[in-house]
C-alpha cells in the first residue's frame, strides 16, 4: 500500500510539487521499513535477521523529515522547500545508515549478546545512537503532526476533512511504534508496518476521494481581504475556494438563501450574476436592493503559482454606480462643458504619461526612450559635445523566476529600477529597455565619465540586498558603455556598441562594466559580428 501511494503521489506532483514529493518520501520510507521488518520476522537465518534489523534505519530516517515537510506543505499551501533544506534532511539518514552498517565495530546502535557477530538480534538492546536517532525522528514527527493539526484547526470547512484524514493516518503507525519501543507488546513483532498499511489506506482515500492535490486552499496572502471590492476565488472545478468580507456581504444581498459557509459550494449557483457564462474578462451586472439599484463592474483573471500551475480564477466586483451616474450626468449636462473639457484633457495627459511608462518598474519605456534620445543626440551634435550611454542586464535573472517565482522576479526588477533611478544623475534618461535590461543616457558625459557613472550604478546594486517575503536576494549587473561620437554617431550605432560591450562584460564573468571600442562604427560592427580579429581588452572597473 505504501508503494502504491508513493507511485500515485509522484505521478501527480505537477499539481502540488511540495505536498506530493513529501508524501512520496513518507510512503517510500514506510515501504522500506515494512520490507526490512518483514525480513526480520520471516527469516530463519540469524545473520540475515541481524542484517535486516540494521538495515531498517533508512526507512524511518527518510520518513520522519519528509513527514515534517508534509506538515509544512499543509500549513503553507504554496510552500516550496529551499535547496539547503533538501540537503539538510539527507544528513541524518546518511549518518544513521552508516552507524547501523558499522554497528558490529562500535555497538552504539544495538548492543547485547551476538551484536558484534550479527547473531541473536531478538536479544539485542538499544544503544545511545539508537535513542538519539529515535529522539530526532520523534521531534520531526511531532513538528509535522503539530503543523497538520494547526492547519486542520485553521482550515475552512471544505478542507478540514483532508487534514483530518492525513492526521489520523499519521497517528496510527507512530502510536504503535511508541507502544512497541516502550516494551508494552513483549516479544511480539513491531506492528508499525501494519500501522503504515492503515496510513496508506487513509492517504488513498484523501487522494482519490477528497482530491488532495488539486483541491487545496490558496494562500490567504494572495487575496486582498480589506478592500471594498468583492473578491471571490474559484477553483478549476468551479467551487468557491475563498472570498473576502465584501464578497460575503454581496452574496447575502443577492442570494439570502445562500449557505452561511459558502466555501466549497458551486460558484455559479451562488454568484450567478457575478460570474458570467462567457469567457469575457470584464462584464457588468445590476443588483436591485430595497434602497435602489447598484451597478457592478466585474473583472476576472487567472491565478497561477510559481510553477505555472492553475489555482483557479479570481473575480473582482467593484461598485461603479456613482461612476456611471457621474458619466451620464456629464454627458447630459451641457452647462458643464468647460469642466468636461478639463477632465478630458487631464485624462488624455494621464494616458500619454502612462503610455510612456513601464507599468511594473515605473521607468520610462522603450518607446519613450527612442522618441527622446534622438533629440538628445541632435543636441549633442549641434553643440559639438558628448553623450554617453549605458546598457545594463541583470545577471542570472532567470534563476530568480525559476527558484522563487515570477513575483520574486518582479520584485527584483522593481528594486533594481528604483536604485538605478535614484543613483543616476538628474539629467540622465533612465528607461527599461526590455525584459531585465535597463538603459541610461548621460548627456554631456564622455566615455570615461560614463564608465565611472555606470560602474557606480553597478556597485550600488551589488551592495544592496533585496527583500521579498522571507527571502533576501543579492543581485548584480553587467553593463556596457558607449559614447558619442567615438563609438558611433547614430542612435543605432550607439545602442549596438553598448550592447556588444555589455555582452563582453557577461562573457568576462559578470558583475562588471565594459567600455565599447573607440573606433569607427563600421569597424565596430564588423568586429561584433565576428568578421575581424578579436577586440583588444579595455578598462574594467
Amino acid at each position: 500500500m505504501c508503494a502504491a501511494i508513493a507511485a500515485v503521489s509522484w505521478r501527480r506532483r505537477a499539481q502540488n510539487w511540495a505536498l506530493a514529493a513529501s508524501l512520496t518520501f513518507v510512503m517510500v520510507g514506510g515501504c522500506w521499513w515494512s520490507i526490512a521488518l518483514a525480513v526480520v520476522v520471516g527469516s530463519t537465518n540469524e545473520t540475515i535477521k541481524a542484517i535486516a534489523t540494521l538495515l531498517t534505519f533508512p526507512g524511518p530516517s527518510i520518513l520522519t523529515p519528509a513527514f515534517m515537510c508534509l506538515g509544512l506543505s499543509f500549513a503553507r499551501p504554496q510552500w516550496v522547500p529551499r535547496r539547503w533544506l533538501r540537503i539538510a534532511v539527507l544528513v541524518e539518514p546518511v549518518l544513521i545508515t552508516m552507524a547501523g552498517v558499522t554497528n558490529p565495530w562500535h555497538l552504539l546502535v544495538y548492543r547485547g549478546v551476538g551484536a558484534a557477530h550479527l547473531t541473536g538480534s531478538a536479544g539485542w538492546t538499544y544503544g545511545p545512537v539508537f535513542w538519539l536517532d529515535s529522539g530526532y525522528g520523534y521531534v520531526m514527527v511531532l513538528i509535522g503532526i503539530s503543523l497538520i493539526a494547526w492547519s486542520w484547526w485553521k482550515a475552512p470547512p471544505a478542507f478540514r476533512g483532508q487534514r483530518l484524514a492525513v492526521l489520523v493516518g499519521a497517528l496510527v503507525p507512530f502510536a504503535l511504534n511508541i507502544v512497541f519501543l516502550a516494551g508494552k507488546l513483549g516479544d511480539r513483532a513491531d506492528p508499525t508496518p501494519l500501522g503504515f498499511a492503515v496510513t496508506g489506506t487513509v492517504m488513498w482515500y484523501a487522494i482519490f476521494r477528497q482530491d488532495l492535490f488539486a483541491f487545496s486552499p490558496v494562500a490567504r496572502a494572495l487575496i486582498v481581504d480589506q478592500i471594498g471590492d468583492a473578491v471571490v476565488v474559484v477553483s478549476p472545478g468551479g467551487r468557491v475556494l475563498d472570498l473576502n468580507f465584501a464578497a460575503s456581504e454581496l452574496l447575502r444581498s443577492m442570494n439570502p438563501w445562500a449557505p452561511a459557509r459558502p466555501i466549497g459550494a458551486a460558484a455559479r449557483e451562488l454568484f450567478d450574476k457575478m460570474i458570467a457564462s462567457n469567457d469575457s474578462r470584464q462584464s457588468e451586472f445590476v443588483v436591485e436592493f430595497p434602497g435602489g439599484r447598484t451597478e457592478y463592474e466585474v473583472r476576472s483573471s487567472s491565478l497561477v503559482d510559481r510553477h505555472r500551475r492553475a489555482l483557479g480564477e479570481v473575480y473582482v466586483a467593484r461598485d461603479v454606480t456613482e461612476a456611471n451616474a457621474l458619466a451620464r450626468r456629464l454627458a447630459a449636462a451641457h452647462t458643464q462643458l468647460v469642466r468636461q473639457v478639463e477632465t478630458i484633457d487631464l485624462l488624455r495627459a494621464n494616458v500619454v504619461e502612462q503610455a510612456s511608462r513601464d507599468t511594473l518598474t515605473g521607468l520610462h519605456n522603450r518607446r519613450h526612450l527612442l522618441e527622446h534620445f534622438a533629440a538628445m543626440l541632435a543636441a549633442a551634435e549641434a553643440a559639438g559635445g558628448t553623450l554617453a550611454v549605458a546598457l545594463f542586464d541583470i545577471d542570472n535573472f532567470k534563476s530568480f523566476n525559476d527558484d522563487y517565482g515570477h513575483l520574486a522576479g518582479d520584485a527584483v526588477l522593481v528594486a533594481i529600477a528604483h536604485r538605478i533611478q535614484q543613483r543616476a544623475p538628474a539629467a540622465a534618461l533612465v528607461a527599461r529597455w526590455g525584459g531585465e535590461e535597463f538603459f541610461v543616457a548621460l548627456p554631456g558625459a564622455d566615455a570615461t565619465t560614463g564608465l565611472i557613472i555606470a560602474d557606480d550604478l553597478r556597485l550600488r546594486c551589488a551592495q544592496d540586498t533585496i527583500d521579498f517575503e522571507s527571502w533576501t536576494f543579492s543581485c548584480t549587473l553587467s553593463g556596457g558603455v558607449a559614447a558619442y561620437p567615438k563609438s558611433g554617431t547614430t542612435m543605432d550605432e550607439l545602442f549596438h556598441a553598448a550592447d556588444v560591450a555589455m555582452y563582453q562584460a557577461k562573457n568576462a564573468g559578470r558583475n562588471i562594466v565594459r567600455q565599447a571600442l573607440d573606433e569607427a562604427p563600421s569597424t565596430q560592427v564588423h568586429r561584433a559580428l565576428g568578421r575581424a580579429a578579436s577586440p583588444r581588452p579595455e578598462l574594467v572597473l
